[in-house]
């Protein structure tokens, strides 16, 4: 119950940042909150991202191979969830990828959303940038499989999905719903969540009966 009442407060004391409604938080506040994305004894020796005026950068260079950073709107899934990317404050996703994901498409897509999204940039443009790298190979598919913890309790995945299960992304080039069985994403069972049969398919796996969790935050912090 602690847990969920530090996180509720510091989602709630944030302020207008890039847009009014989107939030801004310390440092030490935003690597928290990316921190807590991935099990505890992982994310303490990851390299962790924060939000900056152009896009995201490294606030703590970490040794284990592993990037933790929060997504916003701009990180929304294109297959679904327009209306999220152009509402300010819809998505707060902390992930902590793995080094293949880190080192490809998953994260280096992030990576240029964000920037872009900072650019002013709109929805259907962000989209066809993104597919255009991909084609030109300014962004690398991913080359096998590789995955990313999604556990905090801090997140919300868009008005229409709110605080998911604490759940395992899978990038699975080519995987398709049915192949895993055809549940819904309501069903808490295993669903490709983006971009199904394509380079870009994410399967995300719910980890039920994991409670979410988030970094403590030192006292006397100060959000912006």
């Amino acid at each position: 119950m602690l847990k969920q009442t530090c996180i509720l407060a510091l989602l709630m004391m944030t302020a207008p940042a890039f847009a009014a409604g989107d939030p801004e938080w310390s440092r030490k506040e935003e690597v928290a909150i990316a921190r807590s994305a991935g099990p505890d004894g992982l994310s303490k020796d990851a390299t962790v991202w924060v939000m900056g005026k152009k896009g995201y950068e490294v606030a703590v260079k970490g040794t284990n191979g592993f990037n933790c950073l929060v997504l916003l709107r701009w990180g929304a899934a294109f297959d679904s969830q327009s209306d999220a990317f152009e509402t300010p404050g819809s998505v707060i996703a902390p992930i902590c990828y793995d080094a293949k994901a880190s080192a490809s498409g998953p994260m280096q897509e992030q990576l240029m959303r964000a920037e872009l999204g900072l650019q002013g940039k709109s929805y259907d443009e962000v989209r066809d940038a993104v597919m255009s790298a991909y084609a030109s190979g300014e962004i690398d598919e991913v080359d096998g499989v590789a995955f990313a913890y999604m556990y905090s309790a801090a997140q919300r995945l868009g008005p229409n999905v709110g605080a998911w299960h604490p759940h395992v992304m899978v990038y699975a080039p080519g995987y398709t719903n049915d192949m895993l069985g055809g549940g819904g994403i309501a069903s808490g069972d295993p669903v490709v969540a983006e971009a199904p049969g394509t380079a870009r398919a994410i399967i995300a796996i719910p980890v039920d009966g994991r409670e979410g969790h988030i970094a403590p935050i030192a006292h006397g912090s100060s959000l912006h």
